[in-house]
């Protein structure tokens, strides 16, 4: 029985922006099926449309059918199926916070009897993703060695997209400019959600009543039950959980009494000490690398994380 061979790729806005030019990211997996997925500035003949782009890509082989057409989509789509989240876990855990949820631009696909000669299949796909600029990230990002079985591990236990309060900020982050209201709103948000995911994951016998019950506004949990959880590090830096005290009173205010938003430089420094305490609660829930993307400020106040917990 004949081989086929099936390659997928899409466009990952500002991605090629983090990438040097020979970098290249290489992550197997074995399910929906067994394949692998590149992240580079391009990949076999393909380029980006535009030089801050990069290429996601995925590739795998099937034997041959005779009824070649359902069989075709259906793999290219379960290529699709691991290219979207590969990139999610991907900037997630490389510190690329911001940008909308939307996760491709440009997808195609194509298959081949020899793996030389290619024909393009239509993807009838309509996808985007965008990033922006404004929160600091590493000048470099980390290397295959360091990250490369990390983000497939993520994947094939389960985490197939960041954090939810991960997702709720990049929202936020990319609202702050055309509707600072629903910026505040929901950057308010993401540190809650971020938070009772991390007692959730720490005291799984509390995650239904976090889920469920009403609980004390944040800035009480932090300060009077934060310290009480299984966390290595000490509690975050008190200036940081002044800010969030700040940002969620003009959240309340916003709300609840019709006043108008923050100025856009004291909405973005909430947003950014929303980003800090979502990097110190992936590093609580044991993930120690989001250290690195934690603001150089926070990181000072907090008086070196790693020596308060000796």
């Amino acid at each position: 029985m004949s081989r086929c061979f099936f390659r997928c790729s899409y466009e990952v806005a500002e991605l090629g922006r983090h990438l040097r030019e020979a970098e290249e990211f290489e992550f197997s997996f074995d399910r929906p099926r067994p394949c692998v997925v590149h992240l580079s500035k391009s990949y076999w003949d393909r380029q980006p449309s535009d030089a801050a782009s990069a290429i996601c890509a995925a590739e795998t082989t099937e034997d041959a059918i005779d009824d070649m057409t359902d069989f075709v989509n259906g793999i290219l789509d379960e290529l699709s199926s691991a290219m979207i989240p590969t990139v999610a876990v991907f900037r997630w855990r490389c510190g690329l916070t911001e940008g909308p949820p939307s996760p491709c631009r440009n997808l195609r696909g194509f298959c081949s009897n020899d793996g030389e000669s290619w024909g393009e299949v239509s993807m009838a796909r309509a996808m985007s993703l965008s990033l922006s600029f404004g929160i600091p990230t590493r000048s470099s990002l980390p290397t295959q060695h360091a990250i490369g079985n990390e983000v497939a591990g993520f994947i094939k236990t389960g985490t197939t997209e960041k954090p939810l309060g991960r997702q709720l900020f990049r929202e936020a982050w990319s609202e702050r400019e055309t509707r600072p209201r629903s910026a505040l709103v929901i950057g308010v948000a993401a540190a809650e959600v971020g938070f009772k995911k991390l007692v959730g994951t720490l005291v799984p016998q509390a995650r239904w009543l976090m889920d469920e019950i009403q609980t004390p506004p944040l800035g009480t949990m932090l300060r009077k039950f934060l310290p009480t959880l299984p966390v290595k590090f000490g509690s975050p830096p008190s200036v940081l959980l002044n800010q969030l005290d700040e940002a969620i009173k003009r959240r309340n205010k916003l709300v609840h009494a019709g006043q108008p938003p923050p100025k856009k430089s004291e909405l973005e420094k909430m947003l950014r000490a929303v980003n800090d305490f979502l990097w110190i609660c992936d590093m609580y829930a044991g993930n120690e690398w989001a250290e690195e993307y934690v603001s150089a400020e926070t990181r000072m106040a907090w008086a070196s994380p790693r020596a308060k917990s000796k």
